[in-house]
């Protein structure tokens, strides 16, 4: 195959530590621009990378013909429209989640994209941990039989200092009582993701909370802590199509660091723990339990997963986010490939972001599907 070119939206932080990265790692593409608002941040991300140019336009971006992959690692709303304009020109996507905080939104996208033959990918990172890819390949040997029970955990404490800045769009200072979505769309999607694929089935219904437990923030340009009414902390029981029952709690007001991140999955034949925390140079751990040796041991994950002279000390967004960049190429290059974490998928775990959110304000259950 020839080198895939890939145009980079959004020069900030993520796109520096994880994206680019990813793209310079595999031999199979190459990257030809990238595009910000602030062009000092394009130049120089497009520097890091030899022989790619700074566009002046997302236009001028997706008028070049070298462009093959548009990536998406902008902020909010502007996912969605930069996705939609990939798609729409007939390149490839790969986009920062959420692709858009309506799910209908979403699967409307990701079937525009299987109809013109396109294929999408979203950022859910842990995914691609080479322990969480280990474990679903254990699910899919009978390590735990028939799953039975999922618990799910996505927490770190950035944010459970009041003092610590959350900038625009996380929430709307003094929008008064009615608590918005923040940490459940962007720390429960990845757990959210796991626990589908690690279970193996789709959600029923689910009953569930927001918790607005640090109501006054920082933000950006602010001197004195404002109103911030937005969800910092939140969970959730759910019901599986197969029976199962899960779980589900997210936070970034509780004690613990990057990735902070723990998946459980309990079956008939044992159960296993995947833990993706960064402590004395290492960021994941997988351990597990069967019916005879009930305590839970510490599993080895194969070479084979990490990517290319990576390794267990390298840091996660590094070693996950090359996993991700290098399958994401591969689905590009083989069409008979499964997509994994494509705009389908994403839909899928943004409808359950949004049943959530509606069992909340309507204090009961909520059934999946949703309308719409």
């Amino acid at each position: 195959m020839a080198e895939l070119g890939a145009a980079i939206v959004g020069a900030g932080r993520w796109a520096q530590r994880a994206h680019l990265p990813g793209w310079l790692r595999d031999p199979r593409a190459r990257v030809v621009g990238v595009y910000d608002l602030d062009q000092d941040r394009a130049r120089a991300l497009s520097a890091m990378a030899p022989g790619s140019r700074a566009y002046s336009s997302e236009a001028e971006l997706l008028a070049d013909p070298e462009v093959q992959v548009v990536d998406v690692v902008t902020w909010g709303p502007a996912h969605f429209l930069s996705a939609m304009a990939g798609l729409e020109s007939r390149r490839h996507v790969l986009c920062e989640k959420p692709v858009h905080r309506e799910w209908a939104r979403t699967r409307d996208a990701g079937e525009l994209a299987l109809s013109r033959g396109l294929r999408t990918k979203v950022g859910f990172t842990f995914r691609f941990s080479p322990a969480m890819m280990r474990m679903r390949e254990l699910i899919a040997e009978g390590y735990v039989g028939r799953p039975l029970v999922f618990n799910g955990f996505e927490q770190n404490s950035q944010f459970l200092d009041p003092m610590t800045p959350i900038r625009a769009g996380e929430g709307d200072p003094g929008a008064g009582a009615d608590i918005q979505v923040s940490s459940l769309e962007g720390y429960g999607a990845p757990i959210i993701d796991l626990a589908l694929w690690f279970v193996g089935s789709e959600l029923e219904e689910v009953v569930g909370q927001l918790a607005n437990l640090v109501p006054e923030r920082l933000v950006p340009g602010s001197q004195v802590p404002v109103r911030l009414p937005i969800d910092d902390a939140d969970a959730f029981l759910c019901r599986f199509a197969n029976g199962a029952i899960g779980t589900i709690q997210s936070s970034y007001v509780t004690v613990g660091n990057y990735p902070g991140l723990e998946a459980r999955l309990y079956g008939t034949e044992g159960a296993l723990i995947c833990r993706l925390v960064e402590e004395e140079g290492v960021c994941e751990r997988l351990y597990g339990a069967r019916r005879d040796q009930v305590e839970f041991r510490s599993l080895e994950v194969p070479e084979r997963l990490y990517p290319p002279g990576g390794g267990l000390t390298e840091p996660w967004d590094t070693a996950f986010y090359a996993n991700l960049i290098s399958a994401f190429v591969s689905e590009i290059a083989d069409p008979d490939l499964p997509a994994q974490a494509d705009f389908l998928a994403a839909a899928r775990v943004q409808e359950v972001i949004n049943a959530v959110e509606l069992s909340h304000r309507r204090h009961g259950w909520v059934q999946l599907p949703l309308e719409g």
